[in-house]
């Protein structure tokens, strides 16, 4: 199910740091056009919610969970994050889980490349909202706060993969 050599570690470890300039790339989108943080905001939200949903139904999927869990699920989670506030840290959060859900998706290679994709799409509009939340700083504390608060990704990755590996190999 899950390999362990060279290139596929190689290729797991530069795509989780590929992955996670998502969150970069929409720093830089909101350091490029400011004006256009207030009024797509909602946007961005509704964005990063339903890329986050998919990314979970899609993996569930993948594993074999009946269809009526997963519609279930889904209305669920998005009835639960329509009501969270942007000042919650759960979107946060969920970015640090979903580096265990990017190891997961090694299971096939379509699902590691169609759960890599939407992670890093769901990074733009994480790291536009950030900016637009810290805006008043400069972007050199900015584009350090983006990496040590949505950093822990690539930990995240790595560990998992790590922990997996050496429990396959007792």
């Amino acid at each position: 199910m899950f390999e362990t050599g060279l290139s596929y570690m190689l290729t797991y470890i530069f795509t989780s740091l590929f992955v996670f300039l998502g969150v970069y790339a929409g720093a830089l989108l909101a350091f490029i056009a400011p004006e256009e943080l207030k009024p797509g905001r909602s946007y961005f939200r509704a964005f990063e919610n339903t890329l986050l949903v998919f990314i979970v139904l899609i993996l569930l999927y993948a594993y074999g969970a009946h269809l009526g869990v997963l519609i279930l699920l889904g209305v669920a989670a998005t009835v639960f994050l329509y009501f969270t506030s942007e000042e919650s840290p759960v979107n946060q959060i969920a970015y640090f889980l979903l580096g265990i859900a990017y190891f997961f998706s090694t299971k096939s290679v379509d699902l590691f490349i169609t759960v890599s994709s939407m992670i890093f799409l769901y990074g733009l509009p994480l790291g536009s909202l950030y900016v637009a939340r810290k805006m008043k700083k400069s972007k050199r504390t900015i584009l350090t706060d983006v990496l040590l608060n949505f950093g822990f990704f690539v930990i995240v990755a790595l560990m998992t993969n790590l922990v997996v590996l050496y429990i396959a190999n007792i």
